[in-house]
């Protein structure tokens, strides 16, 4: 799963199975990511290898953005890693309520969001 962090919000979230690389995280800052920029923001990454992507820093910057590393091993200054530490502890105490894992996520983000 992949999402954007604005205004103590998710958005722009996208969820897919297995990991997350560079060509997924491009596909996902290109679909759903930069359309909802407005120019002037600031985007923020961590220092996952995947979130150093030329394509998704250049589109970011073209949409009027500015393009913005976290220092390494920051996870305080990560506001979404909040949401993903909450969204993982409803996932464990309802997945068993549900047949389908996408049920599941679906519900954390209605409910957490």
């Amino acid at each position: 799963m992949v999402a954007g962090w604005r205004n103590r919000t998710v958005v722009t979230p996208m969820t897919f199975e297995g990991y997350c690389n560079t060509d997924l995280f491009d596909a996902w800052g290109e679909r759903y990511l930069v359309p909802e920029l407005s120019p002037g923001q600031v985007v923020v990454m961590d220092n996952a290898s995947f979130h150093k992507s030329h394509r998704t820093q250049a589109l970011t910057e073209q949409a009027g953005c500015t393009f913005l590393f976290l220092p390494p091993y920051s996870p305080d200054f990560n506001k979404i890693e909040k949401f993903w530490a909450r969204l993982k502890h409803h996932l464990r105490k309802t997945l068993s309520t549900f047949d389908h894992l996408w049920d599941a996520v679906d519900d954390a983000f209605k409910t957490l969001s």
